[in-house]
């Protein structure tokens, strides 16, 4: 994972997180740390905006087998996302 694309990932996450952990890694469990339906949605406006990005349904993303469970699933989505643009 690009650490820069990480970073921003995570930030945007622990911004939404209802639990308010002290910190957001990859092994980070969304519903864990409070990120439910409604504010997932949210997070992928601000991923979209914050990327230039178009985040499709996560199974429909080439590669990506697996719903948005963790924070690493997010940054991995993105990554795909950005490297398909390229």
């Amino acid at each position: 994972m690009s650490d820069n694309i990480s970073a921003d990932v995570f930030e945007i996450l622990l911004s939404h997180a209802e639990n308010k952990p002290d910190s957001i890694d990859a092994a980070t469990n969304l519903s864990e740390a409070g990120i439910d339906s409604l504010a997932m949605v949210e997070i992928i406006f601000d991923l979209e905006e914050k990327f230039d990005i178009t985040i499709p349904n996560p199974d429909e993303i080439e590669g990506l087998d697996a719903n948005f469970e963790t924070a690493g699933d997010v940054v991995k989505a993105v990554e795909t996302l950005l490297a398909d643009k390229a």
